[in-house]
């Protein structure tokens, strides 16, 4: 059964950050001075993962999400999917840049992976070099084909239009539904607190982006089911879906059913929040599994009823970089 929180949210979703290391440099995403990474001691190891893992089970959760960083960084990545997966976890999912996927997308999927979001923010390639700092477009492409012929469905891709930088190709990305059976995910550029590039103007609004996807044909809005952050759309006669995330200008929280633990073992209960519980420090010390339940249920406890981005960006303060706490 699972808990609910203060706001009688049912809590079912957690989001595991598995290393802080990322292979590619996105410009919205990474500050331009170097970043310090956790050291191997301060990250947490598969067995804690996994011992977290089964006690979120226990109180509810159902659905887990690998992140990072680049999460196929981690060398022990397939060993710990199929650990998750056999706890019982039914949907289990990971968000990736693309860029080893194509070499492990076989064994992912046998170890029990069930789907993958894959980051794309141009198909542009200089322009895709450009926006990651160096980033190889055509491993991408290579990655959503291994994606699907693998059988992991839907195949998601997530992208950050950015006004005067890669806005232009909201259509292009929109139109791959027609013949594609993806869902296209257009995401709010949000104010990271490291992010060099961040202005109000700079921001294309979920409304935009619709308003912008109309001139393609008709558009059907699903229905919203309430879980996920994503409004859904579909284009007449399309196989595939468009999706806006909107936690700038129409937030998601009320609906929110997540928790998020970072690479060095925080729980956070809000995105955009100074808010963590710290359960490494704790398992490293030789807490029993009651005292590792009552630190999870706190953190579900505190969660805050939402997130104050939609009227004051400083709250982004809290945010220095998501490589730091999970995408």
């Amino acid at each position: 059964m699972a808990m609910q929180d203060s706001y009688n949210r049912t809590i079912d979703y957690l989001r595991i950050s598995i290393t802080d290391k990322c292979n590619l440099k996105c410009v919205y995403c990474k500050p331009k001075a170097s970043l310090k990474h956790f050291s191997g001691s301060e990250v947490l190891t598969s067995e804690e993962i996994i011992r977290l893992v089964r006690i979120a089970h226990k109180y509810g959760v159902k659905k887990v999400r690998l992140t990072g960083g680049e999460p196929l960084m981690r060398k022990d990545v397939v060993q710990l999917i199929s650990s998750i997966k056999r706890i019982g976890i039914p949907d289990l999912s990971l968000t990736t840049n693309g860029i080893m996927l194509a070499d492990l997308a076989e064994d992912l999927k046998k170890a029990g992976l069930d789907r993958v979001n894959i980051s794309l923010d141009s198909m542009n390639a200089e322009r895709f070099k450009t926006i990651t700092n160096g980033g190889d477009l055509d491993r991408v492409l290579k990655a959503l084909d291994a994606a699907e012929k693998n059988g992991f469905s839907p195949v998601k891709i997530n992208i950050v239009p950015i006004r005067g930088f890669n806005d232009d190709e909201i259509i292009s990305f929109a139109s791959l539904t027609l013949s594609k059976d993806y869902h296209i995910r257009f995401i709010e550029f949000m104010p990271v607190g490291c992010n060099e590039i961040w202005e109000k103007g700079k921001c294309i609004s979920a409304a935009e982006v619709i308003e912008r996807i109309s001139t393609l044909g008709e558009l059907t809005h699903l229905e919203f089911k309430g879980k996920g952050p994503s409004r859904n759309y579909q284009l007449k006669g399309a196989r595939g879906i468009i999706g806006v995330i909107s936690p700038i200008t129409d937030h998601f929280c009320k609906f929110c059913n997540r928790l998020r633990l970072t690479a060095d073992g925080k729980i956070r209960p809000c995105l955009f929040s100074n808010v963590e519980i710290d359960v490494r420090t704790p398992m490293k010390n030789g807490a029993t599994d009651e005292e590792i339940d009552k630190l999870f249920c706190h953190a579900i406890e505190v969660k805050p009823e939402r997130h104050l981005l939609d009227k004051d960006t400083n709250s982004s303060k809290f945010l220095q970089a998501m490589s730091k706490i999970g995408g």
